[in-house]
């Protein structure tokens, strides 16, 4: 009876461990890093570098508090000879983007096609995927992806958006998928892939945005992140609402440096090698009136 009582009371023990650590994707919550040291870089923008070693993570973070005087989103605009779902932006590498706009950051966003071995090193018409918003103009309809939406009212939100969304209230959006955070919980997410990563996150509020990016592909420094472990990021960040943008070879995060000149913060794998860059289809940035910090 001694024996059936301590079996008993070792199975329950061993549940309650178990749930306490299962999270709500289902696997098990193993991410552990110190709370991150941020800097600013400009007014409104601060950036983090945070290490994962279990999985090996290196993990980039811009903060972004969107009510601060001088400072607005910004993402690609059409191409010149714009055609919905075919020749819709003009592709471009980040920081390319990033000195072109007279941005202060700028991540990578939205899924494109074409995507080959040449387009993925060149210039050249894109056909972003989900709904993109440029300066309030349509770039890209929306098509059931997720997207992060920058209001005309200066309030950002992550939400599904379908092609009958009202676009009159946004003044920017890009898009992705999946759902990776929703009211501060993680949805079921089960796809074991490990990819380098971008993801775009909001606060309660809507006052807060979180740009991130995720190396990958690079065993010994980073070796790429699961949807799970983005959600669990991102809400150890402070988020609520989160989506993975255009991952792989397009992962870039780039600032405007103390020379003026853009600056990569994390290390793409572009064209399949540490530090190449990739065209993406578009990307979306953040300008602030004072450049000279």
């Amino acid at each position: 009876m001694k024996n059936s009582r301590r079996f008993f009371s070792f199975r329950f023990a061993l549940a309650a461990v178990l749930i306490s650590g299962w999270n709500s994707c289902g696997t098990l919550s193993a991410l552990e890093f110190p709370d991150p040291e941020w800097k600013t870089l400009f007014p409104g923008i601060e950036h983090a570098v945070i290490q994962v070693e279990e999985p090996l993570l290196k993990v980039n973070v811009l903060r972004i508090q969107t009510e601060t005087p001088g400072l607005s989103f910004y993402s690609t605009g059409r191409i010149s000879d714009y055609q919905a779902d075919k020749a819709e932006t003009d592709r471009r590498t980040v920081p390319d983007f990033l000195e072109e706009n007279e941005l202060a950051a700028a991540v990578n966003a939205n899924f494109y096609t074409p995507f080959n071995a040449k387009t993925r090193k060149s210039r050249g018409p894109s056909d972003a995927k989900g709904l993109a918003v440029s300066d309030g103009v349509l770039v890209s309809p929306a098509n059931g992806y997720v997207s992060f939406i920058v209001r005309k009212d200066g309030r950002c939100e992550v939400k599904v958006t379908q092609n009958d969304e009202p676009i009159d209230v946004v003044s920017q959006a890009v898009s992705g998928r999946p759902m990776l955070l929703e009211n501060g919980q993680i949805p079921e997410l089960t796809e074991p892939a490990r990819h380098p990563r971008t993801l775009a996150a909001v606060s309660a509020d809507g006052k807060t945005v979180w740009f991130v990016t995720i190396d990958g592909r690079q065993p010994g420094f980073s070796v790429g992140a699961t949807f799970a472990e983005c959600g669990e990021i991102l809400k150890k960040l402070g988020a609520d609402d989160g989506v993975n943008l255009d991952g792989g070879g397009s992962t870039t995060m780039a600032v405007r440096g103390e020379d003026g000149k853009p600056k990569v913060l994390n290390r793409p794998v572009g064209l399949g090698q540490p530090n190449s860059l990739r065209h993406n289809g578009n990307a979306i940035g953040v300008r602030v009136w004072d450049l000279e910090k």
